[in-house]
């Protein structure tokens, strides 16, 4: 939901103004470079054919991004801009040890989205080896504009963020979850790319026991 409390407003101002400073918001909707938008349904020989849809049970479609893969590795003046694609983490015999996938949305004025985040890094940490995949995306600023590269990079800096985190400026995971429901979380069985829990809001408390839940599986 939209950030209207004022916990934690001191730090999370802080954070919510320079990101709005570095993006210019306040301003008219930017018109959206093409090389930051997404490319749609990518195409992928090996990828699980549709029906796709949005719910639980359903095959999730093969969206592309442009983004960091590994955004810990370099500063905002090196970080370089990749297509990553949902494919990218489809493992249907295992081989890559990927078991599930968390695919989350963010914004910067969400509250929720930025408590998420702050604790995504430990949990990337603690996840990993056991076969999750964190991917993030960011389709809004402070005013709710368009997320631009600036905000991008702010926000990689401002939580230290150590798994993909992509821009989806026309939010195409708005399929998924109206852009007020935020933080959308997507819990997807790697094997088959099947939604295995779909979470609006804060959800943390069921993010993590369904995972541990659902890794623990053979």
């Amino acid at each position: 939901m939209r950030d209207h409390a004022h916990s934690h407003a001191p730090r999370w101002l802080t954070i919510a103004l320079s990101i709005c400073v570095l993006s210019g918001c306040g301003t008219n909707t930017p018109k959206i470079p093409a090389e930051l938008l997404g490319g749609g349904g990518a195409a992928s020989a090996d990828y699980p054919s549709g029906p796709y849809g949005t719910e639980e049970g359903d095959v999730l479609s093969n969206l592309s991004f442009q983004g960091f893969r590994q955004p810990h590795l370099g500063s905002p003046s090196g970080r370089a801009l990749e297509t990553i694609a949902f494919s990218d983490y489809y493992d249907p015999t295992g081989t890559r040890g990927v078991k599930l996938i968390l695919i989350n949305t963010a914004a910067v004025w969400c509250s929720a989205c930025r408590s998420e985040h702050e604790g995504l890094p430990a949990r990337n940490d603690q996840y990993q080896g056991r076969g999750l995949r964190i991917v993030s995306t960011l389709f809004q600023d402070a005013a709710q504009h368009p997320a631009t590269l600036r905000d991008l990079n702010a926000w990689v800096e401002a939580f230290a963020s150590n798994y993909p985190m992509l821009l989806d400026p026309d939010y195409q995971l708005g399929t998924f979850a109206r852009a007020n429901t935020a933080p959308l979380n997507l819990i997807v069985d790697a094997r088959t790319m099947t939604i295995e829990k779909k979470l609006l809001g804060d959800a943390e408390s069921v993010i993590w026991p369904f995972i541990d839940a659902s890794l623990e599986q053979p």
